[in-house]
């Protein structure tokens, strides 16, 4: 049946059989739309209900408005098929449609349940699960947020626990619950308080962790901030790390600028980067830095550090060789904790006690006070007062003060062994 009126009202409580309505659509509460011919339902202009609706066919309309009496049953929205609407969609009610929601901005008191949702904005009071994929510029989610398919976004708020399955979020993703997702996600900036899980092949510019992470496999992020504990299966590149809780990396950690760890860290293979800052616990099998490294805590590495200039901290401990051009034994270190400055109390874990060290290869080396060393192999090598050294091997010059204890007398040689690496 077609209509040709300015506007078609549907009375409350009755049911009405709808083709193509040229002018708004009025419809009072609990009232059930078909449509001609199992097609749809097709309006020109607005759509209104001062109450819950119930429309068994799809339904498409410049724009719709539906005053809710009460969420969950009586307080329903329900569409069976696609919805679609050019303008805004305001729901204050629960909105179930069983095939995809169109709108320009979609607006839903309650929750949402649907296939595939397309809007430049979506806002859903409760909770949203959508059956199908996810494109929108921004997302604001009061309770829970699943989509089964892919996501396309920009910016995500949500007020509970997350789970999608891959895609991009290009901006900021901001997660009070945990978050989760099943396939490759791109984000751009993910803040999470619960838990995170992302599979193998994620990317992102920065990743924010207060609660717990798991990544799957290889990932890369520019950069990470990890006040709770991170795990990485695989390889892990990006630019900056800063760790605060604990951070742990199965396979290799390659970062083109800083890693600072104030917590614990673990890297199974190979740690490389441009500076390197430890108030902490590091363990990794080995160590390459292009620049400075600064410890006022433990490192333990299998086969060494590599540095252009390393400065070991007074009341640190480090396990495994040292190789740089400038090594610094038992110096007093201030570190810069950057961004961290305000959870850290300044007080460094091993501050006043012996410094510990095993071999140190380098150009120069000087060993300060309170400070103990196995093995030194340098150019030019400079004890200070109460340093203690096994051996030290030297080419150049050796610099001794009046108190200091070598087991073995200091050899000069013209050449130095290699390094370990």
């Amino acid at each position: 049946m077609k209509r040709n009126m300015a506007d078609i009202v549907v009375k409350r409580n009755s049911t009405a059989t709808l083709g193509r309505v040229e002018g708004e659509l009025k419809v009072g509460a609990h009232a059930t739309l078909t449509a001609v011919d199992g097609g749809k339902i097709t309006v020109t202009e607005g759509v209104y209900s001062d109450g819950p609706v119930t429309i068994l066919a799809g339904l498409e309309c410049k724009s719709i408005r539906v005053e809710g009496r009460g969420f969950g049953p009586g307080g329903d929205v329900k569409v069976r098929g696609d919805l679609v609407v050019h303008d805004d969609a305001e729901i204050i009610a629960h909105l179930e449609a069983s095939g995809e929601v169109r709108a320009e901005n979609l607006d839903v008191g309650g929750h949402l349940k649907s296939g595939s949702v397309v809007a430049k904005r979506v806002r859903v009071g409760g909770h949203m699960n959508t059956r199908g994929k996810l494109e929108a510029e921004s997302v604001d989610v009061g309770g829970h947020f699943t989509v089964t398919e892919s996501v396309k976004l920009v910016r995500l708020d949500a007020g509970g626990h997350v789970t999608i399955g891959g895609g991009t979020i290009s901006g900021a993703a901001k997660v009070m619950g945990h978050f989760e997702s099943t396939r490759q996600l791109a984000y751009g900036e993910l803040q999470v308080l619960g838990h995170i899980h992302l599979p193998s092949g994620s990317s992102g510019e920065h990743l924010s962790i207060h609660g717990d992470v798991r990544l799957a496999g290889d990932t890369s992020c520019k950069d990470m901030k990890i006040a709770g504990a991170a795990r990485v299966a695989g390889d892990c590149t990006g630019e900056t790390v800063e760790v605060l809780g604990k951070f742990d990396v199965g396979g290799s950690l390659n970062l083109s600028k800083a890693l600072k760890v104030f917590g614990a860290a673990e890297v199974k293979q190979k740690l490389k980067c441009e500076s390197l800052t430890l108030g902490g616990k590091l363990v990794a099998k080995q160590v390459l830095v292009d620049g400075s490294v600064e410890i006022a805590g433990d490192l333990a590495t299998v086969n060494g550090l590599k540095a252009k200039s390393v400065v070991a901290g007074r009341g640190s401990k480090v396990t495994g060789p040292l190789v740089g051009d400038e090594v610094i034994i038992g110096r007093k270190l201030d570190l810069d904790v950057g961004s961290w400055g305000h959870l850290w109390s300044g007080t460094w874990l091993h501050s006043g006690r012996m410094t510990r060290v095993e071999d140190v290869h380098g150009k120069s080396v000087v060993i300060e006070s309170y400070s103990q060393v196995k093995r030194v192999f340098a150019e030019v090598v400079q004890l200070e007062e109460g340093s203690m050294a096994d051996e030290v091997t030297y080419v150049k010059d050796l610099k001794l003060p009046a108190h200091y204890h070598l087991n073995k007398p200091a050899r000069k040689v013209e050449r130095l062994p290699e390094p370990p690496f």
